[in-house]
C-alpha cells in the first residue's frame, strides 16, 4: 500500500454565516472561522478571525453563505456506488419501460466482447412502465452471447440470464439457501432469472473486476461527493473483512478516495480489522450485522443478541440492519437482551408506529435512514404501501420530538441523492402523499447530516463547528433555511485542505 503523505493546510479564513448545532437543529451563531494545521482554531467575527491567522493565510469570502460542518455519509457502499456509477444504468433515470432497459442492455453486450459479464445496475420495477421485473429471457434475448448481471436499486434483488445462471451454478435442481429466494414463471414455475440476497454467490462466479478500473470509477464517484459536500464517508457493508479493509484504505491511502473513511467491519469478520490506517484517515467502524432472512420473516432475537453481546464484550457499537417493522422490533430486542442498548445503532427504519418510536427514545439507539428516497421512489412508496403504512413512513418529526437520535445517510448506490437534495426530501419537498406532517425544517434536516451523524458514528472530533474540532466543512450558498435543494455547494474542505471549490466565493485567495 502505497501512503500519500497526509497535506499541510495551509492556515484559512472561512467568511461566512456560521451553523452551530442547536438541538437536532442548527442556528446561525457568528460569520467567520479560522483554521489552522487542518483543525479550527477560532469561531468569530471575521476580524477576530483574521488577527487569530498568520499573514498570507488562505480566504474564502462569502458572506451570504453559509459554513456548515462537512456532510458525513453515515451509511453507504463506497465499491458499490462506485461501480454502479461507472457500470450500465438502468436507474428511473435511464430507462421507464423494460423494452428501454433491454435496449440499453443490448447496446452494452454490443461494445463488449462475446462472453464477458454485463454488469447493469439500478432497475427499480414499481418504476418500470410494465411494473416487473425483467425475466432470463428477456435478458437472453437482449444479450444473447454475454452473461447479464441486472442488479436492483436496492442490492438485494438482481435478475440473471441463462449464461449467467449457469456460471453461477444456479439450476432448477439448486435448493433456496436460507435467507434467499428464487423468482420462478408462473405460467410453468421455472427460474425467471429473479434471485433475491444471492449477491455473494453470483459475485463468486463473476470475474474480479480491474483493479485500475475500480480506482478511477472511485476517484470519480468520490470526486462527485465532495462537490455535495460530503467529507466523511461510512461504508457499512455487512461482509466487511480484512480483504475490504485493504482495499478501501489502500485507496484512501494513494488518494483515490480524498474523503475521510470509516470501515464497519462484518459480524463474521469480528475482531479482524485494525483500528487505523492511511496515516489516520480510514478508522474502524461499528460491527455490522445484517441478519439473514427474507422482508417480512421473523428475526431470530437471541441469535442477534448474541452476536451483539459478542461486540459489546469487546467494547464495539452495532449497527443492525432493519429495513422493516419486524426487524426493528427484533434489533431492540436483542439490544436489550445484550445489556445497554445505548450507542447502537439501526439502520433504516423506515416505518415506526408510534409505539416503537418511543421504545427506540427510551433505549437510547440512534436511528440511521435514508431521505433522499422519499422523492427518488415515491411510486414504489405509494404502490407498495397501504395508506395507514405510507403516515408511518418515515415519521422523524415524531423521531426528534421523542428524542430520538437521527442520522442520514444515502446508503449509496440504492440513494443518489447528495445531502442537499435529501435534505429537501426531508422537509420542504417531501411528497404531500408520504407523511407530509412527518416533514422536519431544513435546518433539521441537515442537521441529521452533521452533528446527528457524527454522533451516530462516534466521530467525537467532527460535526460541529468549534475550536479544537477538525476542520471538515461545507461552504453553501442559497435558501438553505427554506429550501436545500436550491442551494449549491461553493467549498468543500477536508481537514482544513480545500478539496472543491466551484467558484462564487469572493477571495478565495491569499490573505
Amino acid at each position: 500500500m502505497t501512503s500519500r503523505p497526509a497535506p499541510t493546510p495551509e492556515p484559512l479564513l472561512v467568511e461566512a454565516r456560521v451553523l452551530t448545532p442547536d438541538g437536532a437543529s442548527l442556528r446561525h451563531t457568528h460569520d467567520a472561522l479560522a483554521c489552522i494545521g487542518g483543525r479550527i482554531v477560532a469561531v468569530a467575527t471575521p476580524e477576530e478571525c483574521a488577527g487569530a491567522l498568520p499573514a498570507g493565510h488562505r480566504r474564502i469570502e462569502a458572506p451570504e453563505a453559509y459554513v456548515l460542518p462537512g456532510f458525513i455519509d453515515a451509511h453507504l457502499h463506497v465499491l458499490a456506488a462506485a461501480m454502479a456509477d461507472a457500470g450500465v444504468d438502468c436507474s428511473p433515470r435511464a430507462v421507464s419501460s423494460v423494452p428501454a432497459l433491454l435496449d440499453v442492455i443490448a447496446r452494452a453486450a454490443a461494445e463488449r466482447p462475446p462472453g464477458t459479464w454485463v454488469r447493469a445496475h439500478g432497475y427499480e420495477e414499481t418504476m418500470l412502465a410494465e411494473r416487473r421485473h425483467p425475466t432470463r429471457v428477456e435478458l437472453d434475448a437482449a444479450a444473447p452471447d454475454h452473461p447479464v448481471r441486472l442488479t436492483h436499486r436496492s442490492g438485494h434483488a438482481e435478475v440473471l440470464n441463462s449464461r449467467a445462471l449457469a456460471l453461477a451454478g444456479i439450476d432448477e435442481s439448486v435448493p433456496e439457501p436460507p435467507g434467499a429466494a428464487f423468482g420462478r414463471s408462473l405460467d410453468d414455475g421455472r427460474l425467471d432469472g429473479l434471485l433475491l440476497d444471492m449477491a455473494d454467490r453470483v459475485e463468486a462466479a463473476m470475474p474480479p473486476p480491474d483493479p485500475a478500473a475500480v480506482a478511477t470509477a472511485v476517484e470519480v464517484w468520490a470526486r462527485a461527493r465532495l462537490a455535495e459536500g460530503v467529507t466523511t464517508l461510512v461504508d457499512a457493508g455487512p461482509r466487511n473483512g480484512r480483504d475490504e479493509w485493504e482495499t478501501l484504505a489502500g485507496l484512501a491511502a494513494d488518494g483515490t478516495l480524498p474523503q475521510r473513511l470509516v470501515v464497519m467491519e462484518g459480524a463474521d469478520h469480528l475482531g479482524e480489522l485494525p483500528e487505523q490506517a492511511a496515516e489516520g484517515r480510514v478508522w474502524r467502524g461499528e460491527v455490522k450485522v445484517q441478519p439473514r432472512v427474507l422482508e417480512g420473516e421473523a428475526v431470530g432475537v437471541e441469535d442477534l443478541a448474541a452476536v451483539v453481546r459478542r461486540a459489546a464484550a469487546a467494547g464495539r457499537r452495532v449497527a443492525v440492519h432493519a429495513p422493516t417493522v419486524e426487524s426493528v422490533r427484533a434489533a431492540l430486542d436483542a439490544f436489550r437482551a445484550a445489556g445497554d442498548p445505548r450507542c447502537h445503532r439501526i439502520e433504516h427504519a423506515p416505518l415506526l408506529p408510534p409505539d416503537l418510536v418511543e421504545a427506540i427514545a427510551a433505549a437510547g439507539v440512534t436511528v440511521v435512514a435514508q431521505p433522499g428516497l422519499l422523492t427518488e421512489v415515491t411510486p414504489r412508496y405509494e404502490q407498495l404501501l397501504t395508506p395507514g403504512e405510507r403516515e408511518r413512513l418515515h415519521p422523524w418529526r415524531e423521531v426528534l420530538d421523542a428524542g430520538v437520535p437521527l442520522a442520514f445517510s444515502s446508503d449509496a448506490p440504492v440513494s443518489r441523492s447528495g445531502p442537499l437534495a435529501a435534505s429537501a426530501a426531508a422537509s420542504s419537498a417531501r411528497p404531500p402523499t408520504l407523511a407530509p406532517a412527518q416533514a422536519i425544517a431544513p435546518l433539521e434536516a441537515l442537521g441529521a447530516w452533521t452533528s446527528g451523524a457524527a454522533s451516530a458514528c462516534g466521530l467525537d472530533d467532527r460535526g460541529r463547528l468549534e475550536p479544537g474540532r477538525v476542520a471538515d466543512l461545507v461552504v453553501v450558498e442559497g435558501p438553505l433555511e427554506t429550501d436545500p435543494a436550491a442551494c449549491r455547494v461553493v467549498a468543500t474542505v477536508v481537514g482544513g485542505e480545500v478539496l472543491y471549490g466551484a467558484g462564487g466565493a469572493r477571495g478565495a485567495g491569499t490573505s
